[in-house]
């Protein structure tokens, strides 16, 4: 019997660029994207509020006034979202206090046209009674809704984030100090590769952790010529507590 290929552990997005460094990002469901969304519903509101209430005030509320107003909603409702995607690194305000990111399929920036059309077919993803986004990002690998399908976008979780170093102790051992050599330095893709995994290390299962960990710790281990490590975790944990944070703990 052929042996099964196991699904993956967590929403990871990984792209290979043409230069053949891997990355990967980690996808965004439904629930955050959803509360990012109710949070760029409400300043748009505010906004349009913060429209009205000083001709209100003033008693400035005839039928001029109303066409400039519904035509300044329009405007907000349609632009809010593609102008803040193209010109603030593919983030809402909403997506911003999440730590959300809208990128291209291909790991790069998102451009202006990709931007507008998704957020024009966001009427179609937010139609009810069925809401099609949702379903859409039920059924696609990449958890995207129509508008991403349309413009060849995917929504993730901001790279730029970096946790507290990560614990390189087990049983009174410090990794660190014991495994890792002094005055050993990563070369500049190790060190990203080993900051990229210190970002998403916490949001991991033990498993997925392992099965990352895995094959760079043994080429490490290698190269120190000491036995392969039974926790690659925890060595990779040390080597980026000991080179990228200062000395250990």
């Amino acid at each position: 019997m052929p042996a099964s290929v196991s699904p993956p552990l967590d929403t990871t997005l990984r792209i290979v660029s043409p230069e053949n460094i891997a990355f990967e990002f980690r996808l965004a469901g439904p629930a955050p994207r959803l509360i990012a969304f109710a949070i760029d519903v409400f300043v748009i509101s505010a906004v349009g509020v913060a429209l009205f209430i000083p001709f209100a005030v003033a008693g400035i509320v005839g039928a001029a006034f109303l066409g400039f107003f519904l035509v300044a909603l329009f405007f907000l409702w349609w632009g809010y979202g593609a102008a803040l995607e193209t010109f603030n690194n593919g983030q809402t305000l909403g997506k911003l206090a999440l730590g959300l990111r809208t990128v291209s399929q291909t790991g790069l920036s998102i451009n202006v046209a990709q931007a507008i059309l998704r957020n024009l077919i966001r009427a179609a993803d937010i139609a009810p009674p069925f809401f099609p986004g949702l379903v859409a990002m039920a059924f696609t690998r990449r958890l995207q809704r129509l508008g991403d399908l349309a413009a060849g976008t995917v929504v993730v979780y901001d790279r730029r984030w970096r946790p507290p170093p990560p614990p390189a102790t087990d049983g009174g051992i410090n990794f660190a100090a014991d495994i890792v050599p002094p005055g050993f330095r990563p070369d500049p893709v190790l060190a990203e590769a080993l900051a990229e995994y210190a970002a998403r290390r916490p949001m991991l299962a033990p498993a997925r952790r392992h099965e990352l960990a895995a094959i760079p710790a043994a080429r490490l281990c290698a190269a120190w010529e000491i036995p392969p490590p039974a926790d690659p975790d925890a060595v990779i944990s040390a080597v980026y507590e000991r080179t990228l944070t200062g000395e250990p703990r």
